[in-house]
């Protein structure tokens, strides 16, 4: 006498009629709602405040322009010069004030105009905005044969008295992007 045993999984197969069956109660989910919301409530606004990479996006590109224009000047032995727009809020690249010859990007070749707050090939962010630029109280800066950067006010240039800088601001966050009067080391705060 055989006798034939069955195997028995979990929840496996259907379930013979009447017997109990399990399920979340009202106040289970009523948690795990709670949590969830409470969870959002944290998360959201941290996802959605995209400020500070936009500004330090927009630090990056800045930098990479004034270390094109500054490498350029010292490889081509000639005056390189980047004129900051508060109001119109863009900046220029120009290897030659008088007369302007304006720089041609070297991806797009496109003049080497960038302007915020919009969007396509020269554009910088369209949240950030270029708060204010002086160098000894002008807004171009120019860097010499060796790096060296001076400001620059019709035709003629002064060596920086102290540091250059250039603020861009995104809602709540703003940097401070430094050129050193000596050296032309460029860094941001």
């Amino acid at each position: 006498m055989y006798r034939q045993i069955k195997p028995h999984f979990c929840d496996a197969g259907p379930r013979p009629s009447g017997g109990p069956r399990r399920a979340f109660t009202f106040t289970e989910v009523l948690v795990v709602v709670v949590i969830l919301g409470i969870a959002s409530a944290i998360v959201l606004p941290q996802v959605n405040s995209h400020d500070d990479l936009n500004t330090c996006a927009a630090a990056r590109t800045v930098m990479a322009d004034l270390l094109y224009a500054q490498n350029r000047a010292i490889a081509m032995q000639t005056m390189h010069y980047v004129t900051f727009d508060t109001t119109n809020q863009q900046y220029t690249l120009f290897s030659s004030m008088s007369p302007q010859q304006v720089l041609q990007h070297p991806i797009n070749l496109n003049n080497y105009v960038m302007t915020f707050g919009k969007s396509g090939p020269n554009n910088i962010s369209q949240s950030v905005a270029l708060t204010s630029a002086n160098f000894n109280g002008q807004t171009t800066i120019a860097f010499d044969e060796t790096g060296v950067p001076y400001s620059y006010n019709a035709g003629a240039t002064t060596t920086l008295s102290g540091t250059g800088t250039i603020v861009l601001t995104c809602g709540t966050t703003s940097l401070t992007i430094s050129i050193a009067q000596d050296t032309g080391e460029i860094t941001v705060n």
